[in-house]
């Protein structure tokens, strides 16, 4: 077993770059169009009949500061799933070995994955997505229709699973794939979830005329509680921004709070179509856009500057 100074301060005992040559799975076909990849092995047996493990959809959720992905992995979904990651100081290993099946470059890759996450305790999950298997809902981003509209032949039979009965049986059904590209384009910054979880089109935003995600909205909405939008400002401050002053806060408490906060504050489409307070971002004084993988970090990493 190595220790942690041994990992971070000296060379690896092994060759990370002795990869092999596999073909391109039909899943990541879409955006890598080479027929083959490098990959790195890390079963002792490649051979054997292995668990594929867990990845997840980790891009849909970029806007979480706190999650860093680390590596993804050969797996049915895309070539973007992520396979190592790090949500705060807690550390997803997807690959589905002991240790005793592992190669050397596995067994290496999970102490150092653990190594890794040891130096974010100071870091916690800010970001909370609805389990699928528990909740029986899961979101999407704003961004899961463009990503359909992107394949070489699109698939949108899974829509009616994803949008809400309405915006579905008038918009999208029986649509063709330009039609849909139509109707979405100017609708992508007003969709959320209802209270099912399904995409809808925010139709009191969309007449507000600022996006909620948008930065603008924060100082906008707050600043339209004194004028004649003030209850639909109010709604939408309500709606998108649940730790702010509330319901009850006045167009001072908001302008304030928006005027205090605003450099820690980041929005999250599968966090609940929303805006997070990031608390190390405010604990350290640093808006939360510079605080991003190592410069999270609690204990210095080699090589990283400190923000």
């Amino acid at each position: 077993m190595l220790r942690d100074h041994e990992l971070f301060h000296k060379p690896l005992p092994i060759d990370i770059k002795k990869t092999t040559t596999v073909e391109t799975p039909d899943a990541f076909k879409d955006e890598i169009k080479a027929a083959k990849i490098e990959v790195l092995p890390l079963a002792h047996n490649a051979k054997a009949k292995l668990s594929p493990g867990w990845c997840t959809y980790t891009y849909e959720h970029d806007g979480a500061p706190e999650l860093e992905v680390i590596c993804g992995g050969i797996n049915s979904k895309t070539p973007k799933a992520g396979a190592i990651w790090r949500q705060g100081n807690l550390l997803h290993f997807g690959f589905d070995l002991s240790p005793a099946e592992m190669n050397e470059t596995g067994r290496v890759l999970l102490v150092n994955a653990v190594a890794y996450a040891s130096r974010f305790p100071d870091d916690r999950p800010i970001v909370r997505t609805p389990c699928v298997f528990v909740q029986g809902k899961r979101l999407v981003d704003r961004d899961y229709l463009a990503r359909r509209l992107r394949q070489s032949k699109p698939d949108l039979s899974s829509l009616s699973y994803f949008f809400a009965k309405e915006d579905f049986e008038k918009h999208l059904k029986d649509k063709s794939v330009d039609e849909v590209a139509a109707w979405y384009r100017p609708e992508r910054d007003y969709l959320h979830a209802d209270a099912d979880g399904k995409l809808t089109v925010d139709a009191e935003a969309r007449s507000f005329g600022v996006a909620p995600a948008g930065p603008e909205f924060l100082s906008k909405a707050s600043a339209a509680l004194g004028g004649a939008k003030a209850a639909q400002a109010r709604r939408l401050l309500v709606r998108y921004v649940p730790d702010g002053p509330g319901e009850k806060g006045s167009a001072t408490d908001w302008a304030t709070w928006v005027e205090k906060n605003c450099a820690y504050l980041f929005f999250s489409d599968t966090g609940g179509f929303r805006w997070y307070l990031d608390p190390l971002a405010q604990r350290r004084r640093l808006p939360t856009g510079e605080l991003r993988g190592p410069a999270r970090a609690t204990r210095p990493i080699l090589g990283v500057k400190e923000p």
